[in-house]
């Protein structure tokens, strides 16, 4: 991994960063003006929003560089009200995609709990698995995403866990909401040049073409070509090359009832 400063896009002299660079090879900058064609202010947003957009890229092509690992916690073991098979995992402020749940129980290892949809929440029940009394969840599923009421107050989301478990620790695996950068001196994280490549291009797409409106050609170049992910060569092509593959001792195919029986299946 590796990082680059945002720099200096606007002052007057040599220029230097991330910023800069953009401005040199969108042809963005100013003959007579520091500020050049727009000013940093208005160029944040965009390039801001587009870093946000390369971690959720690579984070769905199996890029584990942006998932945090929450901490232990002790596994919910109240249902969500009488009578219900399932438990609730409240979100927390910050939190922007959950990968994957670990569950553990009393000294056993950790093992990886299957996702479910909402449809298929109430095919996991306990007396199927367990017999009358349940103790380990079999899978879990999204309720809710949770809200901002305005201005700014968050409310918490809501994650299932089935059938209600009666002890043991859990862990959240999650991409984490970021906080921009603002100031020359903060800086992205790239893991190889083509992902601060493919990030460049990305923010010269958004203001070149779709707000600029400058030559057909130079945005087909850049939509054409550099994002192309068929493009050999290109940064998303290349990307997509470097990605992570299963490998090692674990790519058996482990039969249904490795962990008992899996109606969800």
């Amino acid at each position: 991994m590796f990082t680059r400063p945002l720099g200096q896009g606007a002052t007057p002299g040599p220029k230097s960063g991330w910023i800069a660079q953009f401005r040199f090879l969108a042809d963005a900058e100013g003959l007579s003006s520091a500020a050049g064609r727009h000013p940093d202010s208005d160029l944040l947003p965009v390039i801001n929003a587009s870093y946000k957009a390369l971690r959720e890229f690579v984070t769905g092509l199996g890029y584990t560089q942006f998932i945090t690992r929450g901490t232990t916690t002790n596994l919910p073991t109240t249902p969500v009200e009488v009578g219900e098979n399932y438990a609730i995992i409240a979100t927390t402020v910050g939190l922007n995609q959950v990968k994957k749940i670990d569950v553990k129980f009393s000294g056993t290892d950790w093992y990886e709990l299957p996702e479910v949809t909402l449809l298929q929440l109430r095919d996991v029940a306990p007396a199927r698995h367990f017999g009358t009394t349940p103790n380990r969840p079999q899978a879990w599923c999204w309720l809710d995403a949770g809200a901002v009421t305005l201005p700014s107050t968050f409310v918490a989301g809501r994650i299932a866990l089935c059938p209600v478990p009666s002890s043991g620790q859990y862990c959240l695996w999650s991409t984490t909401e970021i906080v921009d950068v603002a100031v020359a001196a903060d800086v992205f994280l790239y893991h190889t040049e083509d992902w601060a490549q493919w990030h460049m291009f990305d923010v010269m797409s958004k203001i070149c073409g779709a707000r600029d409106k400058d030559t057909a050609r130079k945005l087909d170049y850049i939509l054409n070509n550099r994002l192309n992910i068929e493009v050999p060569g290109s940064p998303a092509n290349n990307i997509y090359k470097q990605r992570p593959t299963a490998a090692g001792p674990r790519t058996w195919v482990r039969s249904a009832s490795y962990r008992g029986p899996a109606p969800w299946r």
